[in-house]
Order: structure tokens, then sequence, then C-alpha cells
């Protein structure tokens, strides 16, 4: 498989984890448990501006994915490494932050661990990429 490929596929794998996670952070409502943001948490991140965060990240990689397998020039496989970098740093970020909450949930961590193990993994092949 070559590392274009490889690039494409590990950012499908990334995109899923990311919707996984939404999906199982809303997996209590199924069983009528709450899954609100107490008044604290609101005030600090106020729901529109969380929702144009959530689209940039859900979007950008549905597009870095439609650009990688039409652009093979230096600069995007430069740019796509420098977002693969970018993206699992976050993912660094989002998943101390789960780590942080009380209760930690496991199944979250387990999730997280595995898409930030791919965006590594992305990070090394987009690196490959790059050098070819």
């Amino acid at each position: 498989m070559s590392n274009k490929a490889k690039v494409v596929t590990l950012w499908v794998i990334f995109l899923f984890g990311m919707t996984f996670h939404s999906l199982l952070a809303i997996m209590p409502l199924f069983w009528g448990q709450s899954i609100a943001m107490s008044p604290e948490q609101i005030a600090k991140n106020p729901m529109a501006s969380s929702m144009w965060m959530v689209l940039f990240f859900f979007l950008l990689p549905m597009i870095i994915i439609v650009v990688t397998l039409v652009i093979e020039a230096k600069w995007y496989k430069v740019t796509n490494f420098v977002l693969s970098i970018l993206f699992t740093l976050m993912n660094i970020y989002h998943l101390t932050g789960h780590l942080g909450e009380s209760p930690v949930d496991p199944r979250q961590i387990m999730l997280l661990t595995f898409v930030l193990i791919s965006g590594i993994l992305l990070n090394i092949v987009s690196f490959k990429w790059i050098k070819e």
C-alpha cells in the first residue's frame, strides 16, 4: 500500500474515532440518563462556539482526505503532516482532559487512546510521504 493510501486510511480512522467518541458520549440517553452540561460548563463553553468548533474538527479531516486524493505536491504533503501533528496534539489535550474528569470513563479513555495511536501512525506515515 502506498504512503498516500495509508495517509487517507489513517485520516478516515481518525475521523471515525472522533465520530465514535461523540456517539459514545450520547449513549446514556438511550437509558434515560441526562448528558446535559452543568450551568458552569455552559458558561465556560457556549453552545454556538462549541458547535462551530465541532464542525471544524469533523469537516477539516474530510477536506484533508479529499485533497489528499487529488494533490501530491510537496507543499501539500508538508501541510498534511503539520495538520496531522496538530490533530494529534489536540487529541492528547482532549485525552488528558478526560483523564481529569470525575469519574473517568474508561470507554472514552480506551477509544481516545486508540485515536491517539492512530494519530501518531498518521504522523509517521505523513512524514514518510513527504520523503517520497
